[in-house]
């Protein structure tokens, strides 16, 4: 690290991990965060049947229910022992749909702000999506003249924080469902808190636009240049005369480690159909892979209060 001191390797963080946190743990620091966000949706009327269980916990349950990529039904098996009760599936189902997106993005940003707080570096941004299959969703195809009949996939966005010196990795914003890296990055630049100074990408991401809002936001971006480009408009000329090839080689690949670790999970998959469910799904799979990393950061500090000085 920057102080001079060892990292703990990853295997022992990752055996400290399994023997130190479990899923009540998980579920309770995740209703915390919720709980501090306030209700994610509420009653439109009086009337009817109140609600099973607080709104609050039904976005924890998502995030939690998601980490081990759990089917409505199995959702509604294991009820009773997240929150004491019985919830029908459908109950779920419908409860999960009320849940706006923008509410799960805070959630993933408050997890984001855990993570930055137990560092004191500035870190870089790294942007990248990747495909996201759609179990139950299929498209037909023409390959070879023959038709066939092929899974949908959708695209996951993120933009990470890289801290170099810790070697953590940080999803600060996420997004689904658009099909230009471009415009979805700069969404997701737009609308969070960075701290960032150097902004990583590859050529999906060489738009004019997008050059623009990483200057306006105090950004140098390092995005590889499509080699079709010959004459570059004012913010990617001035982003082509400074671009470093070894610092993008260094950084650009980092953030293959997330996609890596949620692939490794099988959370790189989703069963559901609805357009507002799928993004509900894909921004909770990114809150869960920050939750692995805060977790494992909370352990990092364990170890490390625990290690004789001569280890």
């Amino acid at each position: 690290m920057g102080d001079g001191t060892k990292r703990v390797g990853y295997w022992r963080r990752y055996d400290a991990t399994y023997r130190t946190c479990n899923v009540e743990k998980l579920y309770s620091f995740t209703l915390g965060k919720a709980r501090k966000l306030g209700l994610p949706f509420g009653r439109k009327s009086q009337r009817g049947r109140p609600f099973a269980v607080c709104p609050c916990e039904y976005a924890a349950m998502l995030i939690i229910f998601s980490l081990f990529d759990l089917s409505l039904r199995d959702d509604e098996w294991f009820s009773e022992s997240i929150v004491g009760r019985h919830i029908d599936h459908s109950t779920f189902g419908r409860s999960f749909a009320k849940i706006p997106p923008r509410y799960l993005r805070k959630l993933l940003l408050m997890t984001r702000n855990t993570i930055r707080n137990a560092t004191d570096e500035t870190p870089v941004l790294i942007a990248d999506s990747t495909g996201v299959v759609l179990d139950r969703t299929y498209e037909h195809t023409t390959v070879k003249l023959q038709r066939e009949k092929r899974k949908q996939h959708v695209k996951l966005h993120i933009l990470a924080e890289y801290y170099h010196d810790t070697g953590v990795i940080a999803i600060a914003a996420a997004d689904a469902l658009s099909r230009s890296d471009a415009r979805a990055a700069r969404k997701m630049l737009q609308r969070t808190d960075i701290s960032g100074r150097v902004f990583y990408a590859d050529a999906g991401y060489d738009a004019e636009p997008l050059y623009e809002t990483c200057y306006k936001r105090g950004l140098q971006p390092m995005i590889k240049m499509r080699r079709s480009t010959t004459h570059p408009r004012k913010y990617r000329r001035r982003a082509f005369a400074t671009f470093d090839r070894d610092h993008y080689k260094r950084y650009r690949g980092v953030i293959e480690g997330v996609f890596g670790g949620l692939e490794t999970r099988r959370l790189l998959y989703s069963r559901y159909k609805k357009e507002e469910m799928i993004l509900n799904h894909l921004i909770a799979m990114a809150v869960v892979q920050n939750l692995h990393t805060c977790m494992s950061l909370l352990l990092l500090a364990l170890i490390k209060s625990t290690t004789p000085d001569d280890e």
